[in-house]
């Protein structure tokens, strides 16, 4: 009918109003589509105010406690298809042959201000110019721009889920094309539950797998155990952690239990005494006062694994 009533009589004028009602139409759907592409975003909780204080004061041994955004460092944003952005802080040294990819402990939200890295604190983020110097170079993934609140990606249940798993998957698609070089996945603390998640993406630019401290001795952590590592394994703990989720008297069962064909645990010692929680920043959980030779150590067992 609507086809005849063009065609008719009068149908300048008839075209005209169902031309324009038409276009008023796409007008409200473009409007409709152009809200809901608007990235999913909460405000940022920087927790650095509830640690860093009562640290420097208890800081007798000048220990770096936090290390901001460095020259050569970015920030780029990638969006994940479930409409959310995921900041990733990124340094490329130019001898850089290989890439680490430091997957958060604890809540997984960077201190980013002014889209700068302000003070993160913990040991990934602080440690991080060590791996340059050893021709690495670093990707530190935040948490989604959804869940930048105080619980940040804490929830092993969601970390171990479909909503990560999207998301890590954009993170390793964009990384892969600003770098070229062979990838390390390393999880730190919780970190290591999002590692399981993308051991279970199966993809080949991950030429190893390296978990410290693994909060893996907490429900929602099946994926750890379940998902098969197509990539060498390491496991890094310290023989002092006392952190419940990540003890080190529970670490070679959960090393046995890992399904790789190639795996290797690797104790380190050391260290200065804690002045957090034993599952904080600055404890043997996180190798605090030996930074530097943890990471000098990681880098050497990982040359030997992708050799």
């Amino acid at each position: 009918m609507g086809d005849r009533m063009i065609r008719g009589k009068g149908r300048g004028g008839i075209f005209r109003r169902t031309a324009s009602a038409l276009l008023a139409t796409a007008a409200v759907f473009g409007a409709v589509s152009a809200a809901s592409a608007e990235p999913i975003k909460v405000q940022r909780y920087d927790d650095a105010d509830d640690y860093l204080p009562s640290a420097e004061k208890r800081n007798k041994d000048n220990i770096r406690l936090l290390l901001k955004q460095q020259e050569g460092e970015e920030i780029f944003k990638v969006a994940s298809p479930r409409n959310v952005l995921i900041d990733v802080v990124a340094k490329m040294p130019k001898d850089a042959d290989a890439a680490v990819v430091m997957l958060l402990g604890g809540n997984s939200v960077l201190s980013i201000v002014n889209d700068r890295l302000d003070r993160s604190f913990s040991f990934q983020p602080r440690s991080r110019d060590h791996w340059w110097t050893q021709q690495f170079a670093t990707f530190v993934v935040d948490a989604p721009s959804d869940r930048l609140g105080k619980d940040g990606i804490q929830d092993a249940k969601w970390r171990s889920g479909v909503e990560h798993k999207t998301d890590l998957q954009a993170v390793l698609d964009e990384i892969g094309k600003r770098f070229a070089g062979p990838i390390v996945i390393f999880g730190h603390s919780n970190g290591a539950i999002s590692l399981g998640n993308v051991a279970s993406l199966a993809s080949p630019r991950v030429k190893a797998y390296m978990f410290s401290s693994p909060a893996h001795n907490k429900p929602s952590t099946e994926i750890l155990r379940e998902v098969e590592y197509k990539a060498p394994v390491l496991l890094f703990e310290h023989t002092k952690d006392a952190c419940p989720e990540s003890r080190s008297r529970d670490a070679e069962q959960f090393f046995n239990a890992l399904k790789a064909q190639t795996k290797k645990l690797i104790w380190v010692e050391g260290g200065s005494d804690p002045i957090s929680g034993p599952c904080g920043p600055f404890a043997f959980h996180s190798f605090y006062g030996i930074e530097k030779a943890t990471v000098e150590r990681m880098v050497a067992e990982i040359r030997n694994a992708i050799k």
